[in-house]
């Protein structure tokens, strides 16, 4: 039976992704996934095994008197990041990163009950709660691999499916969803206030520069958690950039302006990459429309059909199954946990 809601569409089979008949009592699973989505995880020998939420309500509260200014002791422009401080500045930065985090584990935990081996196609919602506080909200479609051999944790991955799908076909493999969040504050001094307040347009630096710098450490924040896991890279899937103003904790009646910064992604790792297109050999011709003719001077007969593909599903399984028996590093996100360095499945 399939059902469609919204564009997408759940599947409530009697059949496994493998056509055999699933035992009786298993119950139905849900995704998020859209037809093409289905055929595309699939086709890499993994099974959709259900929908994970996780969500979590956070007073974030708001630094103003506790907050650290530029403009105190002598004064020297530039922009305070909170990652490069302490006090309630810090605070807030490790909040905000702090319920990103406890959610991802509340969806981790959902996909290891339903014996999962990773989520795919994860969303991050963030909005004020209408009782006070700000809701973050993240879900994905928990999948499994056709295959004895596990990976020691589940992976977690914003890409969709057709995205994960030609990731594994180019050698990768997703590791975890990691975020890069940075805050920066900056006074407005005697210099901001005078270029906001020109009539000619002209560029007001110190906005550059809290943009610029919040960014830049947003980055670096990405790189370390990027470095955590243990990956070769990090693919980039949000990018996102709010300015705010505050009370200048130092200067009454003055103002300060705040930047958050904030970066999703997931990072990836190699595992047994196949043979690059460019060492493959080119094609010669290929014809659109069998009837068509041939260009001039060249035979329909001499043209080099094109070689059949072997079958991807088998050829990107055997890999994974080999990355993950193989536990390259004891903090690889392939490695498995024990002696044989692969873990089997029981059921």
């Amino acid at each position: 039976m399939l059902a469609m809601a919204d564009g997408r569409a759940d599947v409530a089979a009697g059949l496994d992704g493998q056509g055999a008949e699933r035992p009786r009592g298993a119950g139905a699973w849900g995704s998020l996934l859209s037809v093409q989505d289905m055929a595309a995880i699939t086709s890499v020998g993994f099974q959709p095994v259900g929908h994970v939420l996780g969500a979590a309500v956070v007073h974030l509260g708001y630094i103003s008197r506790g907050g650290k200014c530029s403009v105190m002791g002598t004064y020297v422009p530039g922009t305070n990041l909170a990652s490069a401080e302490s006090g309630p500045f810090n605070l807030l930065l490790r909040k905000r990163l702090g319920a990103r985090q406890r959610v991802l584990s509340r969806v981790i935990e959902k996909c290891r009950e339903l014996d999962a081996d990773g989520i795919v196609g994860m969303t991050l919602s963030i909005r004020p709660f209408p009782a006070g506080g700000t809701e973050f909200t993240i879900q994905g479609t928990a999948v499994r691999a056709r295959t004895e051999i596990r990976p020691a944790a589940p992976f977690t991955s914003h890409l969709s499916a057709p995205e994960f799908t030609r990731l594994l076909r180019g050698g990768w493999i997703p590791t975890a969803l990691v975020f890069g969040v940075a805050l920066g504050a900056r006074h407005d001094d005697l210099r901001t206030r005078g270029q906001t307040r020109r009539r000619a347009n002209t560029e007001v630096r110190s906005y550059s520069e809290l943009v610029k710098d919040t960014r830049r450490d947003a980055r670096s924040q990405l790189e370390k958690a990027v470095t955590a896991q243990g990956a070769d890279g990090v693919v980039v899937g949000q990018m996102t950039l709010h300015i705010g103003e505050r009370e200048c904790p130092s200067q009454e009646g003055m103002h300060d302006h705040v930047a958050e910064a904030t970066i999703l992604g997931t990072a990836i790792a190699a595992f047994a990459r196949s043979p690059r297109a460019g060492d493959q050999p080119p094609l010669t011709i290929m014809h659109l429309n069998p009837a068509a003719a041939a260009p001039a001077g060249l035979h329909p007969d001499s043209a080099q059909p094109p070689a059949e593909r072997t079958d991807p599903e088998g050829g990107i399984a055997d890999r994974l199954r080999s990355a993950w028996a193989a536990a390259r590093a004891a903090r690889s996100p392939v490695a498995s946990s024990d002696s044989a360095g692969i873990t089997k499945r029981t059921d």
